[in-house]
């Protein structure tokens, strides 16, 4: 080993001669410029000093980048080294990825290259290429040997989104061609970009789904004033609280001491039509197993015995079940259709899927990532997408991956792009004073939209909550895409809210819950979980007392147009449709609705009854015809004529029952599966 080390020293001295003493290697060009010696600041967003390095390294220069991403060009060819922690559980390895990428292991003593055991790292090293892109996550070290020139990788955002020549959306947005988008910073404190919004299709295509007014997508002018709507907690809260053994039990393991615990982070909460009820998937104690409940109406919950393990498991404590989880009911799969994503702390996280919950395949594991990831599936575009919580520049933060095939989405190490962080209008909690974080962030489509739950941490830090034995704040706030990226956040009140009132069942740690929604009586129902931080035997801890609760909001009802004592009319953009009947969730009870068909010069081609009613599902009545199937295929704009009233949805369908074909978010009773279809489908 020894001689290995001499022989690599000697190649190291020799390059560095040719060079010249006083030059030394190339050192980049942008970015932070840094040379291998004890006591040298390793990453831009950490503290971490080199404490041990291989002697073949001393002296060289390397690229002082983020711990959790590493996006580089080589500028200049030439031998090329890489640290990353040794495999082993708990350390946040690369190896595999980088021996993909081409790298071979250098047969040298591993170091610990900075305090704690799992950052014990192994080198690597490859003949570099001019003009090669190099990217890896969390966390791989690249260090110049003789002649090589590295560069900060920086994506140069797509031209205008009016240019795009990538895929084709239902709702007429293209997308650029390199997707998912690599370009954006995790270091801005500026609101996400949403092109389409600036750069609109001229046709927007509406047979999918109800046509929602959360943005100004549809709306080519209007004088309605937009309001928008939270939910309102469900009086009968908590629904659902712990009650078994595993649910009360004191943890023993992670955090301990930590009692009295049902929660959702993130389970899952869909209808199965097969089985004819809501199935809820929970972690029965703080780090417990996995569990399940079911209800008829989501107000009351059984705790079926299983026949698996032991009363309601499906999985059992410890590494089987993981620390948190996301799962998620596919009904167009019977092989895989329960999904499953779970973090096993150290050991990483794991993808698995089963036929009924009973055999489940084996894990398969993804890459380095923290703690409350989650799941969703985009059947926009049918991928299965990951939101991958890491930690950045303004703290924990959303990284995205997507794949086709949910087991090969496993796979985040080369492949994942930074996605959306909080900013600087998420406004910090007035008696904390921190900076807030975006915690978590769950999606599911929405009729013709996907829908974001924002799980928003305003803290304290996690050392005070702990100190003091009470839950830090998260509250969950909405967004909304259409391209299933970038987010359109234009409310950021808390959608549902922490009381933080001492006593309260959800008095703080708000969590959403994969799927986010259900469709019931004509109302979604969100299901959330909060933490009283006070077991019922007395016990405190940040981490004690969750149980499950619901909120609910009128269905389509994110936001609305109104009109008041003055009328006001919205006309829309040029939009596209192959059904024949409009429909429209209107509140106007007191009040009228009209609507005018007109065509590209804005000839008026049909006007409706007026129509008075307090309604989700109305169909509109034509005065000069029985529907609109002759101006099927050519492009139409609505002017909706608005008194004393308020606008929440329009969509055009084939349907005389006013079917969507639409998606509704986790399902719900009187539909045969997640799409608002005719019976008859």
């Amino acid at each position: 080993m020894k001689t290995v080390l001499v022989f690599l020293a000697s190649l190291v001295a020799l390059a560095l001669s040719a060079l010249g003493a006083a030059q030394g290697p190339a050192l980049p060009q942008s970015g932070e410029a840094a040379v291998m010696k004890p006591g040298v600041k390793l990453f831009t967003d950490r503290d971490y000093v080199i404490k041990e390095l291989p002697v073949a390294l001393s002296g060289l220069p390397f690229l002082r980048t983020s711990i959790e991403q590493v996006d580089v060009r080589c500028v200049k060819p030439g031998l090329l080294y890489a640290l990353t922690p040794t495999v082993r559980p708990g350390a946040s390895s690369q190896a595999e990825v980088l021996k993909r990428a081409g790298f071979v292991i250098v047969e040298v003593p591993e170091v610990q290259l900075f305090p704690g055991e799992v950052n014990r790292t192994s080198l690597f090293r490859k003949d570099v290429q001019a003009g090669e892109h190099l990217r890896f996550n969390k966390m791989v070290l690249l260090v110049m040997g003789p002649g090589v020139e590295l560069r900060l990788h920086q994506p140069a955002p797509p031209g205008p989104w009016s240019e795009n020549s990538g895929e084709k959306l239902y709702n007429g947005i293209v997308l650029p061609q390199v997707w998912p988008p690599p370009h954006l910073s995790a270091a801005t404190v500026e609101p996400m970009p949403v092109p389409y919004l600036e750069q609109p299709p001229n046709v927007v295509p509406i047979d999918v789904g109800r046509q929602l007014f959360v943005d100004d997508f549809l709306i080519e002018s209007t004088t309605l004033q937009r309001t928008f709507h939270i939910a309102k907690k469900f009086a009968g809260n908590p629904v659902f609280k712990p009650e078994t053994k595993h649910e009360l039990a004191a943890s023993t393991l992670g955090e301990k001491g930590q009692e009295a615990v049902c929660y959702l982070g993130h389970g899952g909460v869909f209808f199965d039509p097969e089985a004819q009820h809501f199935k809820m998937f929970y972690t029965a104690g703080w780090r417990g197993p996995l569990a399940l409940a079911t209800s008829m109406d989501l107000r009351r919950w059984t705790r079926p015995n299983l026949g698996i393990l032991e009363d309601n498991l499906l999985l059992a404590k410890g590494p089987a079940a993981g620390g948190d989880n996301s799962v998620w009911i596919d009904l167009n799969s019977q092989e895989q259709r329960i999904k499953y994503l779970t973090d096993h702390g150290r050991a990483g996280h794991t993808l698995q899927t089963s036929a009924d919950g009973r055999s489940w395949s084996p894990p398969v594991p993804t890459g380095s990532a923290a703690d409350y990831c989650s799941i969703f599936h985009n059947p926009f575009r049918n991928v299965w997408c990951q939101s991958i919580k890491q930690g950045g520049p303004r703290g924990r933060s959303r990284w995205y991956h997507e794949d086709a095939d949910f087991l090969k989405s496993a796979d985040w190490r080369a492949s994942s792009v930074y996605w959306c962080n909080a900013d600087r209008l998420d406004e910090p909690d007035a008696a904390v004073g921190d900076k807030p974080q975006l915690y978590s962030l769950s999606a599911v489509a929405y009729e013709s939209l996907m829908l974001g739950a924002f799980q928003i941490l305003l803290g304290p830090d996690n050392e005070i909550c702990d100190q003091g034995k009470f839950p830090k704040i998260t509250e969950l706030k909405l967004g909304f895409s259409r391209d299933g990226f970038h987010w359109h956040r234009p409310d950021r009140r808390a959608f549902i809210a922490a009381t933080r009132k001492e006593g309260d069942w959800d008095r703080a740690y708000l969590h959403t819950t994969t799927g986010v929604c259900v469709v019931m009586e004509d109302q979604l129902w969100f299901p959330y979980c909060a933490y009283s931080g006070i077991a019922p035997n007395g016990t405190r801890g940040m981490y004690s007392g969750a149980s499950v609760g619901l909120a609910t909001l009128r269905r389509d009802g994110f936001a609305s147009m109104d009109a008041h004592e003055t009328p006001g009319t919205l006309t829309t953009r040029p939009v596209l449709f192959k059904g024949r009947h409009l429909f429209v969730n209107v509140s106007a009870k007191e009040g009228a609705l009209r609507v005018e068909a007109l065509d590209a010069t804005g000839q008026v081609l049909a006007t409706s009854k007026p129509l008075t009613a307090e309604t989700t599902k109305q169909r509109v009545e034509w005065n000069q015809r029985l529907d609109l199937s002759a101006l099927a295929g050519q492009p139409v704009r609505f002017r909706f004529h608005l008194t004393r009233g308020a606008l929440y949805a329009f969509w055009v369908t084939p349907d005389d029952d006013g079917s969507s074909h639409g998606f509704l978010a986790a399902g719900g009773p009187g539909f045969s599966g997640v799409r608002d279809l005719p019976a008859s489908r």
